[in-house]
């Protein structure tokens, strides 16, 4: 009888005793969730950085109007339509392009590079100085960082006032500088601007517009009439910005109104 007592009195004390295993356990997986929670609010700034740079280009890509996706990049139609349109202004890409030609190039340039590109100025106004085009279309040549930047004066040349289409020397001059182009492999960027003239009619709402579809027109008669891979080109349109002088007298104004074939250097990334 006294040892059944006992081994109750022996059961009841252990299992009294069990609340605290429970307890251990809880205070155990606590100590875990806080340990993960400190890990987790730890964050790798370089880590994040390139996260962030990665969702970016993700679902920021560059759109394009021109067959191979390229094209001018701040506008979703070159139709010209009536009425008013949004227009984003594209971002400056490279330092504004001089009047007056450069004589050496930028110490950023490799020296394969700069030979390469001197080599395409040389042919370039060669090719148009044959055919009389230099002076009417009042050719200027500078290499910068980026690459030669062949400059254009599109008045009476290339467009009638605000007009998009290429006139008969626009033609002649587009054409020439493509004889040359052919034979390199080099990216192209076709930039386009204008004076800072407001807008007062035709199916062009701004400058920004306006500028970028004259691109657009060089590049599709490069690609189309010229045989020239639409991969290597890009057209785009800075409207008023970078003015290459004061927009103070009609002389000034029309040294703003432009085409730049710039030549990108060997290895250089399109935008």
């Amino acid at each position: 009888m006294k040892s059944r007592l006992a081994e109750a009195e022996s059961e009841e004390v252990e299992n009294g005793e069990r609340w605290l295993l429970t307890y251990a356990d809880m205070i155990t997986l606590l100590l875990a969730l806080f340990i993960v929670l400190f890990a987790v609010s730890t964050i790798n700034s370089k880590k994040f950085e390139a996260l962030a740079l990665g969702f970016k280009q993700s679902f920021s890509p560059n759109p394009g109007v021109l067959p191979s996706s390229n094209g001018v990049e701040q506008y979703d139609s070159l139709t010209p339509t009536a009425g008013p349109r949004q227009v984003q202004q594209h971002p400056s890409i490279s330092t504004p392009v001089k009047q007056a030609a450069s004589t050496s190039a930028p110490s950023s340039l490799s020296a394969s590079a700069e030979a390469q590109l001197s080599s395409v100025d040389q042919q370039i106004t060669k090719a148009l100085t044959a055919k009389g085009l230099k002076v009417i279309a009042g050719l200027s040549t500078s290499l910068q960082t980026r690459g030669l930047v062949v400059q254009v004066l599109t008045d009476r040349v290339f467009f009638d006032t605000d007009s998009a289409e290429l006139g008969l020397q626009g033609d002649l001059v587009v054409d020439t500088i493509a004889s040359v182009l052919r034979t390199t492999d080099n990216d192209i960027d076709v930039e386009g601007y204008t004076d800072n003239e407001p807008i007062t009619g035709g199916p062009y709402t701004s400058n920004e517009e306006l500028s970028a579809v004259r691109a657009a027109s060089v590049v599709t008669r490069l690609i189309e009439q010229d045989g020239l891979d639409p991969d290597r080109l890009v057209a785009t349109g800075f409207g008023d910005t970078h003015a290459a002088a004061p927009n103070d007298t009609p002389a000034d104004r029309a040294l703003n109104r432009r085409i730049d074939f710039v030549i990108l250097a060997s290895g250089a990334a399109q935008p």
